[in-house]
């Protein structure tokens, strides 16, 4: 029987291999990614989204975008090569442009210093993905990772496809988070001969991966010793001082170096102290600490005769001190830590939080607000629904079926609903001149409410509707056009 060619989809491969399908056309490198480019491409000008052009090669977008940044990758690089040898041969850079088919412009862009060096991001992250497995043989690479790394999440999942194509393995284990009992999935890497018994059998190994990059991605830094602060030079202010107001912040001088918080205004910390303790919190500056202090912890704790008291102890554990993954900040020109600051989060990081409700916010909500925000989210996958049935290819339609199946008994599962209006993510910080009715939110227009959900909170009597001051003098001086920042 003769099928019209636009009434089926052939799995064309992708870059070497895919499953029992070769990769690519079978031709030179450069030309393989080229014409897989150019296939996804040609795929998506015939109407074509990215989800069905995935399914329809029988992985997920994710995937697809991986083995696309892979072929761009290798194809640039290709091309870079090319271009180098030819100018190392004493050819100009037109005569260049003329042999490779590109214009003079192009050539000029390869030959560019500092061009190889960005070509080589993906080889160094997969490099450095592969050194911790083989530390660690279990390593967490599951979301929120890319930005303890410091690069995109692109970049990490371009350079885990890499290491599968060599044969590395990625598992997803179902375990139970801590306080809700709820089950949630970690994704982990692992060398090519561990199976997914073994790696399920030793959950409490999976690693977390400690090094971090400051480039992007062109190097990557382990956790060294932390810089420790002198006790003598902290400052808590407890309970009876009013430190209850602001627990678990820590305000810090402006413009001492070895406490710097480098370009952002206020970040998730953990500050060695003593070399046997460490302050856990918010960190954000101020101007007006007492002489001789350059760091104030806030407390809910009573007074003690030992300051110490108020903090907590650190782990016997060189890698994992603080018992969090955290990114230090390094003098470029020694390779030596340069401030105390351990980073577990800063300014901006907050804002790639997902903005989807979850069933722990939702059950603290009125039926009417729950309701509302699940019909919405039925409503998108009803119309999800009825686009995949319109399709007349059969093959693509089968697989955005099984995919949509998966997508929907996850959702019910973990009753995540569609976000509100306007929704963000942001750091909530005390600054106790304002009205209590009052809220510092640049982010938003200066006069409009806006109500605060705090995570986790114990119902709706924890959830606050504010007006937002723009207008307020310490909280400008303060924090400023910061991103990711409420009050």
């Amino acid at each position: 029987m003769i099928i019209p060619e636009d009434d089926y989809l052939v799995h064309y491969g992708i870059l070497r291999k895919s499953g029992r399908y070769p990769w690519g056309s079978g031709g030179p490198e450069s030309a393989s990614n080229k014409n897989f480019l150019g296939y996804v491409a040609e795929l998506q000008k015939k109407g074509l989204t990215e989800s069905q052009v995935a399914e329809g090669m029988g992985i997920n977008t994710t995937q697809l975008r991986a083995a696309k940044s892979i072929a761009r990758t290798e194809e640039r690089q290709a091309n870079i090569n090319m271009a180098q040898r030819l100018k190392d041969k004493g050819m100009s850079n037109v005569a260049i442009a003329e042999r490779m088919g590109q214009p003079e412009s192009s050539v000029r862009a390869l030959l560019a210093p500092g061009i190889k060096d960005k070509a080589d991001i993906l080889q160094t992250t997969s490099n450095m993905l592969k050194e911790q497995v083989g530390e660690k043989k279990y390593i967490d690479i599951g979301t929120g990772v890319e930005n303890q790394l410091g690069i995109s999440q692109t970049k990490l999942a371009t350079a885990v496809a890499m290491l599968q194509e060599e044969g590395y393995k990625i598992h997803y284990l179902k375990v139970t988070q801590l306080g809700t009992g709820k089950q949630t999935t970690i994704k982990v890497l692992s060398a090519p001969d561990v199976p997914y018994t073994e790696v399920s059998s030793n959950r409490g190994n999976i690693k977390q991966i400690q090094t971090f990059s400051e480039d992007g991605g062109r190097s990557y830094l382990g956790v060294q010793t932390p810089l420790s602060v002198s006790s003598k030079r902290v400052g808590i202010r407890y309970a009876e001082d009013g430190g209850a107001d602001s627990d678990g912040v820590i305000h810090v001088r402006p413009g001492v170096a070895d406490v710097s918080l480098g370009g952002a205004r206020y970040a998730q910390v953990r500050i060695a102290v003593d070399g046997s303790h460490y302050l856990k919190g918010m960190a954000m500056y101020k101007d007006d600490l007492p002489a001789g202090t350059d760091l104030v912890f806030n407390t809910n704790k009573k007074k003690t005769d030992n300051k110490l008291d108020a903090m907590k102890a650190m782990k016997d554990d060189p890698e994992n001190p603080f018992g969090a993954v955290v990114r230090q900040k390094i003098d470029p020109k020694t390779g030596k830590v340069k401030s105390a600051m351990n980073i577990v989060n800063e300014e901006g990081d907050w804002d790639r939080w997902s903005k989807s409700l979850s069933s722990q916010m939702l059950s603290k909500q009125s039926p009417n607000l729950a309701k509302q925000q699940l019909d919405m989210t039925y409503e998108r996958k009803r119309r999800e629904l009825e686009e995949i049935n319109s399709l007349t290819n059969p093959a693509v339609r089968k697989k955005l079926l099984e995919s949509f199946s998966d997508d929907v008994d996850s959702a019910a599962v973990h009753l995540k609903a569609a976000a509100l209006p306007r929704q963000r993510s942001n750091v909530i910080l005390p600054i106790n001149s304002l009205r209590d009715n009052e809220i510092y939110a640049p982010n938003f227009r200066d006069g409009e409410k806006v109500v605060l959900v705090r995570y986790p909170h114990g119902g709706i009597f924890e959830i606050p509707e504010l007006t937002v001051n723009n207008r307020h003098p310490e909280s400008k001086r303060s924090i400023g056009r910061a991103k990711s920042i409420q009050r």
